[in-house]
């Protein structure tokens, strides 16, 4: 039978951050309820930072150009800085990107409004009237028998 090799032995006096490998970090763990070393807690501190205003200051609700290159920007120093990690960057400017992507496709829908509350699937504004009377006609009918199967 072979023995366990020392990094194969869990210790919990040891940080408890593990390597893809499955090794566990040498260090001891400065603070027991954290249970890491004060290199890998700090790396987590700052995994876990809070960026929003940062990000979104002069963002404009990510409805224009502007603002989200204004956004990735921030982004772009933030990560400079070291201040977010790479995987949290890059997950960030590719929905940016998707965001860039999409307002094309804004500014090109035939029916800007649909879907909105007061407005029907094409586009038109519903009179306030007719959304009560549609209202009421459907409470009263059984809801088995006005649904068709698609």
């Amino acid at each position: 039978m072979k023995a366990k090799s020392p990094d194969s032995i869990f210790t919990p006096a040891r940080c408890q951050h593990r390597t893809a490998a499955g090794r566990q970090c040498r260090s001891l763990a400065s603070d027991p309820s954290s249970g890491f070393c004060p290199h890998h807690a700090a790396y987590l501190d700052d995994d876990h930072t809070d960026f929003l205003a940062a990000l979104t200051q002069k963002a404009c609700r990510f409805q224009n150009a502007q603002g989200i290159n204004h956004s990735l920007g921030a982004l772009y120093t933030l990560a400079a800085q070291g201040r977010i990690s790479p995987r949290r960057a890059s997950v960030l400017a590719y929905i940016s990107s998707l965001l860039l992507r999409s307002l094309t496709a804004i500014d090109n829908d035939l029916y800007p409004k649909a879907g909105r509350p007061g407005f029907s699937p094409n586009g038109e504004p519903i009179v306030q009237d007719d959304v009560d009377a549609i209202d009421d006609a459907g409470q009263s009918e059984d809801p088995a028998k006005s649904q068709k199967p698609n």
